[in-house]
């Protein structure tokens, strides 16, 4: 699976922003990255079981009574 690595982590989203930033989104380079951080961050902070959303999704918590 996913090694952990600090470096590459860092490298992941570095790369994933400069294509975000100059509009290269639809290749395979970006999905890889966009995957692997989200599972990394998945991993970090657990699962909602709400499934990947899209982009800029904003997802709206109610308050328990």
């Amino acid at each position: 699976m996913y090694d952990h690595d600090d470096n590459a982590e860092h490298e992941a989203v570095t790369r994933l922003f400069e294509l975000t930033r100059s509009g290269d989104t639809g290749n395979c380079e970006y999905n890889q990255l966009d995957s692997m951080i989200y599972d990394r961050l998945e991993q970090a902070y657990g699962s909602d079981d709400t499934g990947h959303r899209p982009s800029g999704a904003i997802q709206v918590q109610t308050a328990a009574s």
